[in-house]
């Protein structure tokens, strides 16, 4: 059975035989006109209207006293009152009603009566009754009775009346006696007050936990009376409702509280230990632990542990630490720890780790650890780290490292260091990664395709001393531009080659300036052994016009193989006749070379 059904059914089994009595015998009208009769009989003409019996113990009771009553539809309760004078206790239990005498030194009496529309006449049902001092309440039932049972501290007492859209009302009685009130509310003129009410202390109430596991009645009393609070010492709770507060304990914040099941309090200033959920309508502070659950409406500034979530409707100054997940619906300042997710709504500063997501709509400032992704959706300070990709949709200043890929919106200034892509809309710092994109770009990117959208696009046609027809598309910036080139020879020299460069572009004027280059070629001549050729090399180029440029420069070059072994038709001396070579031991060949082409874009 699911733990909500559960508790659903414990505040049930509670609740119901407290309304049935309600609506019981006691409540019942009689008339009754006698004059000098025994009390005996007078009891047996109100038994009879009620159409119940009366049961007690016969020497507590004078039976043949001599009583004279004029009553007139006026409840049970009320015509005993009258004709006991306030000296005996009634119980209700099937159909009969049970006399107690009172003990000497009674220390509690009952306050009942009716809650009436001062407008309408109609009875007010679910209208909160409760003494401030003692946190003692309930709800009027759908005749608009209530029943307060009070300790017999002081001489007099007030009770507080309150319901949503109705004026506060507050009634003064007289300890030590049972009593029974009618009180007239007033409902308020304007809509103001639906906003005040149902705000801020109504958070929790709205979230799915609070519709799952508290009670209707529970949150009437939060509607009624939310902006009535007081502090105490201690609680300790089985389920909300049911504890030492009673119904009133989510009007009241503790320093310690202990919740067997759960509890459900105005806040906390000290320690809360819940064995499955605390639910805290106001603010948090210093600890608390919740064995599945902890949610906070206000604000947490402290230590919050659960095995599986905890949620924060305002801020979190702190630590957070759960088996699953955190949700933080504000800004928080401190560190997130989970299993799994966890999220927050506005800024940090501070960390987030956990297991697969981290989420923070707002700015980062500090870290976001995880084992899948993380999403910032402002600015990023700091560094984002993650197993698969990092995504801010604002600037990033720090790192973006991730196995898959980085993302980001904004400008980058720092480092970008995915296995597989980064992105950038304008980049300042450093692209490392296998494909590197950037929509504009005043750093360096480094991978293998380097794609700036607004920025470096060059395609060279040229041809060198080893290899006559080569192509060469070069993307980036002019501080760092990647080289992918390929060539190839015909005739009786055949040749094919692919290859990898890097380089950077000197400028002295405007139409003068200095590529420097170092590339790396595969050489492939007909067998299945490969060989390299490297060559580092310095180009000077004259701008023709705007988007056409010549080239030409030395080079120096490196031939490098395991085996040399060429099929018959495919170049077989590297480099030509005429370039005095020097030997790198049994692996190749080192000379100086040259190259010269065009350039366009």
């Amino acid at each position: 059975m699911p733990f909500s059904r559960i508790l659903t059914t414990l505040i049930l089994i509670i609740t119901l035989p407290l309304y049935a009595q309600a609506q019981g015998l006691l409540n019942k009208t009689v008339t009754v006109e006698a004059k000098r009769q025994k009390l005996s009989e007078v009891l047996n003409i109100i038994s009879k209207q009620g159409g119940f019996y009366f049961s007690y113990i016969s020497n507590i009771l004078p039976q043949d006293s001599l009583v004279t009553i004029s009553v007139k539809n006026k409840s049970v309760r009320q015509t005993l009152d009258q004709l006991l004078d306030g000296e005996y206790l009634y119980k209700e239990s099937g159909n009969y009603i049970i006399l107690f005498k009172k003990s000497p030194g009674q220390n509690y009496y009952q306050v009942t009566g009716f809650v009436t529309d001062s407008k309408t006449g109609q009875r007010v049902p679910n209208a909160s009754v409760y003494e401030r001092q003692q946190l003692i309440s309930t709800l009027t039932n759908n005749d608009g009775y209530f029943r307060l049972r009070l300790r017999d501290k002081t001489p007099t007492a007030a009770i507080s009346i309150s319901k949503d859209l109705y004026t506060d009302t507050s009634v003064t009685v007289h300890a030590g006696q049972d009593q029974e009130l009618a009180v007239n509310i007033s409902p308020v003129s304007y809509q103001l007050q639906v906003v005040e009410i149902t705000g801020h202390n109504m958070k929790v109430e709205k979230t799915w936990w609070g519709r799952t596991i508290l009670s209707s009645r529970l949150k009437m009393q939060g509607i009624n009376i939310g902006s009535f609070f007081a502090d105490k010492p201690y609680q300790a709770s089985l389920t909300p409702g049911l504890g030492s507060h009673g119904k009133m304990s989510s009007q009241v914040v503790n320093k310690f509280s202990i919740n067997v099941i759960g509890g459900y309090t105005a806040g906390v200033d000290g320690f809360e230990l819940g064995t499955v959920f605390n639910i805290v309508k106001g603010n948090m502070q210093h600890v608390q632990i919740g064995g599945v659950l902890n949610v906070v409406g206000g604000k947490t500034n402290g230590v919050q542990v659960a095995g599986v979530h905890n949620q924060v409707l305002d801020s979190m100054r702190g630590l957070q630490v759960a088996g699953v997940s955190n949700i933080v619906e504000g800004s928080a300042n401190g560190a997130q720890i989970s299993g799994v997710v966890d999220q927050i709504h506005g800024d940090i500063e501070g960390v987030q780790a956990q297991g697969v997501l981290g989420i923070v709509k707002g700015n980062v400032v500090g870290w976001q650890v995880s084992g899948v992704g993380n999403y910032a959706g402002g600015e990023m300070t700091g560094a984002q780290i993650s197993g698969v990709y990092n995504y801010a949709s604002g600037s990033v200043s720090g790192a973006q490292i991730s196995h898959i890929g980085n993302i980001s919106h904004g400008t980058v200034r720092g480092v970008q260091l995915g296995a597989i892509f980064n992105y950038a809309r304008h980049l300042k710092g450093v692209q490392i990664g296998l494909v590197n994109i950037a929509d504009t770009s005043s750093g360096y990117t480094i991978g293998l395709v380097n794609i700036v959208k607004h920025g470096y696009h060059k395609l060279s046609v040229y041809t060198s001393d080893v290899v006559n027809y080569n192509v060469a598309w070069k993307t980036g910036s002019s501080k760092l531009y990647s080289i992918l080139l390929a060539g190839f020879n015909t005739g009786d020299r055949k040749v094919y080659s692919f290859g990898y460069g890097i380089g950077r572009e000197f400028n002295f004027n405007k139409h003068l300036f200095l590529g420097a280059e170092v590339t790396a070629q595969n050489m492939y001549t007909g067998n299945e052994e490969s060989s390299q050729m490297i060559r580092i090399q310095p180009l000077l180029n004259y701008r023709i016009f705007r988007n056409v440029s010549i080239f030409a420069g030395p080079s120096l070059a490196f031939h490098l193989y395991d085996e040399w072994n060429p099929k018959p038709g495919y170049i077989s001396e590297i480099p030509g006749s005429g370039y005095h070579p020097f030997k790198l031991g049994d692996s190749g060949y080192g000379w100086i070379g040259w190259q010269a082409g065009i350039t366009i874009f």
